[in-house]
């Protein structure tokens, strides 16, 4: 296959939805990616997981727990560049695969272990799948639902989010390996995939400032002069707003008919509160008014006065909508099991690499024969000069110059910026749109340096100019056309620096019926179906779920930019790439297709009462509470029945297989059902733990502001703790990329406005009287008032 990883073999021993996201990501986009599957197949089968997962990969069945399974297993090694494997602790060292054994014997090699929570700290031992973790730290309580009490994420939004961050550290780990000739271990966790997600919604400061108040209100923003969130229009259908930039407050409240006392605000709105007359206005009136029209005549009027709005939509329907078509991002598979399936395809555009259309998923044990002969593809990248000298970070010496405004693009780039690289910010003179969001804007721009420059001038563009012929990548989100205006276009920039990696990272896409609408999150969630996803079947769309397209296109776009610095250093050419919110946010439904008659083909369905996807992977009330279980496999079932007390289940012809349990799913689910509610949750906790049947006790409050005061979490910095300038002592998320030999860095806060300003214009060869006549406006340093 073609695309910007060419050349990289991965060999892939994992099972689960967070590896194979891992492994979908590098196969989508030219990477040869080797499954070794255990004879027979796994507890699903070829499932509809697998045709979107396993696409494009290869398929070898091996027992490594066999000298000739471990045989094929080491034949691969030899000449592949990436390991992934999610045998659990202690699991791998005792097949010799772990990673001392495998590092002494191909110290090239990278390897990926995945696991519930890491290889550290106090749950270490506790069983890792995403259902499990969401509960045991409250994510469950988090989620908003129909009904009281623990809701399932119906959005897996823990395994997408640990896949990408797994993607991430595979890539700036095989950057470092450029360098250091070595590889090393990439600790791929759901608990850090967890926290990636809280990380946009908590935090603890000492002044107490945060964006989003807790108070169960309309809108739940408090006194902040924003409305974003989810409304029923006159003809029951739903839409989602959101008020950001210049002047979009006002203008809803007036297209909505309730802002005759809502004041004009010149500049950034955000800064200014709410008084009580306004508060009552956004929060209680607001909702009644939009039953006064159907929704599509309220978002023609939104769009006219650019007012960012956007119907929600079940994922079935997005994926016939007009600019997802005319981008070109469903592809037709024809699945060895399930026939002509419509798939989300590769969603990051590389001008200078594009990714192929990918073959089908392959059935089992497919390339068998041609491993055992000894023909698999060996890897083709060969690292550029290793050195003895140490890195700070996989990505030390990279330098990336961030144009981007509010969190997605800016968030991708903060990760980037956490694994060394040097990331200079470029905000406008009066600030970015998200500095009086303190926690929002932390969490996009901690560790960055930052210039604030006025781009409406012919010397305020040189300075870009200048910064981009010292740079390796530039990241930006302007919506189409505005870049160009003021200079920064591909082709431009090219000029100046012609190896550069130019990632776009716009709402919808340079181009098409829906390029210059406005995005912001969680528009594009609802609109791209995770709203309907998380809500259950037949019920309305939740007003959110955990994990949105902020996350996830800033997530998307640090994989980008590290695939680009891949085919870089192995080419020497730069590139465009483009990859908008749209895009990504699709990819995180894309575990979903429809059949050749557009008919929804669903790897999953939360149901209606949102306790889980399945009768073994669901919440179950007890007599007091509630419990989460997450049983695979018959062996496991088997060891369900028996801490159960139902030994008649176990050997019931109903659900003495994995299909045979499919196809009598509701009559499981009954019977464990009653069984649950006959236990205690302490008694059932304690029953399924000493028969070593996954399981945990839903938290009932998130987990996430108890966390940052562990000091284990602190130690190995999955907390931060910092005095910013302007907000005091904060603690917030930390790493969460981690890698064994070059780890990423707690670089400090995020940069007060203009704080490097006078620095940079220094390093790019401003002499004293230059830099003066700059920072009298063109520039904004910050001693200046």
């Amino acid at each position: 296959m073609a695309g910007p990883l060419e050349g990289l073999v991965v060999v892939d021993a994992t099972w689960g939805m967070p590896a194979g996201i891992a492994s979908h990501l590098l196969a989508d986009y030219g990477a040869t990616v080797i499954k070794l599957e255990r004879p027979g197949g796994g507890p699903s089968g070829h499932d509809i997981l697998r045709s979107v997962l396993d696409r494009g990969k290869w398929s070898a069945e091996a027992d490594l727990g066999t000298p000739e399974g471990l045989q094929v297993a080491h034949s691969l090694l030899a000449a592949a560049d990436v390991w992934l494997e999610s045998f659990g602790p202690g699991r791998a060292d005792a097949l010799g695969l772990g990673y001392d054994d495998l590092h002494a014997r191909y110290p090239r090699l990278i390897q990926a272990t995945f696991t519930g929570y890491g290889r550290g700290g106090p749950w270490r031992d506790r069983p890792g799948y995403d259902a499990l973790v969401a509960a045991r730290c409250g994510l469950q309580a988090e989620q908003a639902g129909h009904r009281k009490g623990p809701v399932f994420l119906g959005h897996p939004t823990i395994a997408y989010c640990t896949g990408f961050l797994a993607t991430i550290g595979i890539l700036a780990a095989l950057r470092a390996r450029h360098h250091t000739g070595q590889g090393q271990q990439v600790d791929a966790s759901l608990l850090d995939g967890m926290l990636a997600v809280m990380g946009m919604n908590w935090w603890w400061n000492e002044r107490d400032l945060s964006y989003l108040a807790r108070s169960g209100t309309e809108t739940g923003f408090g006194h902040n002069r924003l409305i974003t969130d989810l409304f029923i229009c006159q003809d029951g259908k739903y839409l989602m707003v959101h008020t950001g930039g210049d002047g979009g407050f006002k203008r809803l409240t007036d297209i909505l008919g309730v802002g005759d006392k809502i004041r004009t605000i010149e500049g950034v709105e955000m800064r200014v509160p709410l008084n009580e007359e306004e508060y009552h206005i956004a929060r209680h009136l607001v909702p009644d008014a939009f039953k006064a029209r159907p929704r599509a005549e309220w978002i023609k009027l939104f769009h006219e006065a650019d007012v960012a709005a956007l119907p929600v939509l079940p994922a079935s329907e997005t994926i016939e909508e007009p600019q997802v078509q005319y981008a070109d991002l469903v592809i037709d598979v024809d699945d060895p099991v399930h026939g002509h399936m419509r798939q989300v395809g590769p969603v990051i555009r590389f001008a200078g690499s594009p990714a192929a259309a990918p073959p089908p998923a392959p059935v089992l044990g497919q390339h068998t024969a041609i491993v055992a002969a000894g023909e698999a593809p060996a890897s083709g990248i060969t690292d550029s000069m290793p050195t003895d000298r140490p890195l700070a970070g996989p990505l030390a010496g990279l330098r990336v110059i961030d144009f981007s405004a509010f969190f997605a693009t800016a968030y991708g780039a903060r990760l980037l910026s956490d694994l060394g690289a040097d990331v200079i910010k470029v905000e406008p003179v009066r600030g970015d749109h998200m500095r009086p969001l303190p926690d929002l804007f932390e969490g996009a721009q901690r560790g960055k340096r930052t210039i604030a420059l006025d781009m409406q001038t012919p010397e305020g563009q040189e300075v870009a100019r200048r910064l981009v012929a010292r740079a390796d990548v530039v990241m930006h989100n302007f919506r189409p056309g505005k870049a160009q205006k003021i200079g920064l276009g591909y082709e431009q920039l090219r000029e100046i620096k012609p190896d550069l990696i130019y990632a776009y990272l716009p709402g919808f896409g340079s181009a098409g019926p829906m390029e210059k609408l406005k995005s912001f999150a969680p528009l594009v969630s609802g609109y791209a179906g995770l709203l309907y996803e998380g809500a259950g079947a037949g019920n309305p769309p939740v007003r959110r779920v955990l994990g949105n397209e902020d996350l996830y296109n800033g997530m998307a776009g640090a994989v980008a930019v590290l695939m680009a610095v891949q085919h870089r250093t192995r080419t020497g050419r730069g590139q465009y790439l483009e990859n908008p919110q749209l895009h990504s946010s699709l990819f995180v439904v894309g575990e979903h297709a429809t059949d050749a008659e557009r008919r929804p083909l669903l790897a999953h369905e939360l149901d209606a009462d949102q306790t889980g996807w399945s009768p073994t992977y669901r919440l179950y009330r007890t007599s007091d509470g509630w419990i989460c279980l997450a049983c695979f496999g018959d062996r496991a079932f088997g060891r369900l029945c028996e801490a159960l007390g139902l030994p008649d289940v176990a050997a019931d012809a109903r659900f003495a297989s994995q299909a045979a349990r499919d196809a009598n799913a509701d009559g499981l689910a009954e019977l464990l059902a009653g069984r649950f509610a006959q236990l205690s949750t302490e008694n059932a906790q304690a029953a399924l733990d000493e028969h070593g049947v996954p399981a945990e006790t839903p938290a009932d409050d998130p987990v996430m502001p108890e966390l940052l005061w562990e000091e284990w979490a602190l130690e190995d910095q999955r907390v931060f703790e910092h005095h910013h300038p302007e907000h005091g002592w904060i603690r917030e998320v930390g790493l969460v990329v981690r890698l064994s030999d070059t780890p990423g860095l707690n670089k400090g806060t995020s940069p007060i406005l203009g704080q490097h300003s006078a620095e940079i214009l220094t390093e790019l060869g401003y002499g004293d009287e230059e830099r003066a006549a700059l920072l009298t406006g063109v520039v904004r340093a910050a001693d200046q008032d």
